[in-house]
């Protein structure tokens, strides 16, 4: 049924609107329905499990505090054999003062040691009647306590004792003394109130109930969580417990038309009982108000989701638009399109997305024309250069001496090397060549070049190698700078001018150096080469040696391009750096 209501909205021609309101109360009503029935089973479960945490944190805290107290009644059991002790209460009199004192003081190290065995116990006393002395971890007083002492005889068992809002564990030597026979003497462990407390008030405000933790005879009482009135209402179930002699009791008690889950349990040694109870409406309180807040929540949800569609309208529909028309821009080809947006959430970053994208693409139609721009310009202006009428002039004056001397060896060489550079510059059916053939263009160009100054100066270069035949870069690449050494960097040589020509794999790439020894080139003329070479993205600049540089970074990125340094043999030194794979 479900999904013939969801295909009904889907298939009419409903408004967005109208189908989000439908869609959030298919949703809304069986899930307020499930959610009524789950609070009552949830009720039960949450009810058995606060029964089962109960028992449990209260059985936890029993057994801790139990052995706690055993461990200390065991150090007592062994401190009362102490033979210092013995020593001491027996043969004082006849012990000399260096002996006696040495005595004290190892009963007070013990002493000690005893009372840092347990954080519940606060201080350790030793009563001796013979000597009417009490030593203890912090005095050693000349009287005791006559009344503790007469009643530390009649404690047989490890009960806790309660006297003058003090807590303690006696024991006495000997244990077994027939009628009428004082002990030797009594350890009085002193227990820390305000830790027993503290750890009761931990285990009942963890549980978010109220805690009574009292003697074996009731004959002192501690409480946590619950009033005075509270503890006059559970006496009698607490007397009936103790009464039994039970041990454990878990059970759902009703007093003074109130519902409490009680959880009782007994030491089997020391007596000590912990009693804990929590109200069912602290439990199931919340449940309760749960199924109100429901209901109230069916009602408002109906009001909330003519809201959410409003909502939606604004938060989603209105931004969509927005970019749908932006997009639309674009398609009629306005690039520069930009979009804000003033809150941060998705729409935020799409709309980020979407600037930057136009913004790129902006940037990468500009990178397109201004390559095609530079590239046009370098051949238009190599092309505009190199056969000048100078260049040509030079070159047939050269060739007609040649032919005077009928030298026709040369001749043929130099003809040749003009026609295969005349027809590498006017060349235009592509943008990139191999370097094999870019290569022969430049070797063509220094032949022609050593014709006209082979007296002055002369070219040294490495050969290509094979793997580096059919890597693809940019026309004109290395000619222009070969051609600048000549020209400018050797201008002014009258002998013995050099350029030389190297070819360096490096891991990702290779390394065309290209040197001079010219003498007029100062340092800061490199720099402001380097400064030039920098910041090429001007595209009316030029240069020969910037166009290579430009043309290089686009087609193949950083850090691949053109630097420059004093030449390690003088002159200017330029490092064309392309990639070594193909491309």
């Amino acid at each position: 049924m479900h999904m013939s209501i969801v295909s009904y909205l889907r298939n009419r021609s409903f408004s967005i609107y109208t189908k989000l309101l439908g869609s959030f109360l298919i949703v809304l009503i069986p899930v307020f329905t499930v959610a009524l029935i789950g609070n009552n089973e949830g009720a039960q479960k949450v009810k058995t499990e606060i029964e089962k945490t109960t028992k449990s944190k209260v059985d936890d805290y029993l057994n801790t505090f139990d052995s706690e107290m055993l461990r200390v009644i065991n150090l007592r059991n062994e401190y009362i054999l102490d033979k210092d002790l013995q020593d001491i209460s027996m043969l004082s009199s006849i012990m000399s003062p260096y002996q006696f004192t040495q005595s004290v003081s190892r009963i007070v190290d013990k002493l000690n040691v005893l009372k840092s065995f347990s954080s519940y116990v606060s201080d350790v006393e030793v009563a001796i009647p013979k000597l009417n002395r009490t030593i203890s971890t912090t005095s050693y007083k000349s009287s005791f306590d006559e009344n503790a002492f007469i009643q530390a005889k009649t404690v047989l068992d490890d009960s806790i004792i309660e006297a003058f809002n003090e807590y303690y564990i006696y024991g006495v030597y000997p244990v077994s003394l027939p009628e009428g026979i004082e002990p030797l003497y009594a350890v009085k462990i002193l227990l820390s109130r305000e830790k027993i407390m503290q750890s009761l008030t931990e285990m009942v405000s963890r549980l978010q109930g109220g805690g009574f933790l009292f003697g074996a005879k009731m004959d002192w009482f501690l409480q946590s969580g619950a009033t005075e009135d509270m503890r006059t209402e559970f006496q009698p179930y607490l007397q009936a417990f103790v009464a039994q002699n039970k041990t454990e009791q878990n059970e759902w008690i009703t007093i003074d038309d109130v519902r409490y889950f009680v959880a009782m349990e007994r030491s089997g040694r020391t007596g000590t009982t912990l009693l804990f109870y929590v109200k069912e409406d602290e439990i199931l309180g919340p449940l309760k108000e749960n199924q109100t807040w429901l209901v109230a929540l069916s009602i408002v949800s109906l009001f909330v989701v003519a809201l959410f569609a409003y909502w939606i309208h604004r938060l989603i529909r209105k931004p969509i638009r927005i970019m749908v028309l932006a997009l639309r821009k674009v398609e009629q080809g306005h690039t520069g399109v930009t979009i804000q947006y003033q809150f941060k959430d998705e729409f935020n970053y799409m709309y980020n997305q979407f600037n930057e994208m136009t913004n790129r693409l902006e940037v990468l139609i500009h990178q397109v024309y201004e390559q095609q721009i530079r590239t046009q310009r370098a051949e238009l202006k190599q092309l505009q250069s190199q056969i000048n009428p100078h260049f040509l002039y030079n070159s047939y004056f050269v060739m007609y001496r040649l032919a005077h001397m009928k030298d026709l060896d040369n001749v043929q060489r130099l003809a040749k090397h003009l026609g295969e550079y005349f027809r590498f510059i006017t060349r235009s059916e592509s943008e990139d060549v191999s370097l094999l053939e870019e290569w022969n263009h430049t070797q063509a160009y220094i032949e022609i070049q050593m014709f006209r100054y082979k007296r002055r100066m002369k070219a040294v270069y490495d050969s290509l190698l094979p793997e580096h035949h059919q890597l693809i870069v940019p026309r004109l690449l290395l000619q222009p700078i070969v051609e600048n050494a000549f020209e400018h960097g050797l201008l002014n040589k009258q002998s013995d001018g050099l350029v030389m020509i190297r070819f360096n794999t490096v891991a990702d790439g290779v390394v065309i150096t290209i040197e001079d020894n010219g003498e007029e080139l100062v340092d800061e003329q490199i720099v402001q080469l380097q400064r030039k070479l920098t910041g090429y993205n001007d595209i009316t600049e030029t240069t020969g040696m910037i166009n290579v540089h430009k043309r290089i970074g686009l087609k193949f990125g950083e850090p691949f391009g053109l630097q420059v340094l004093r030449a390690s043999i003088g002159g200017l030194c330029v490092q064309i750096y392309i990639p070594g794979g193909k491309n």
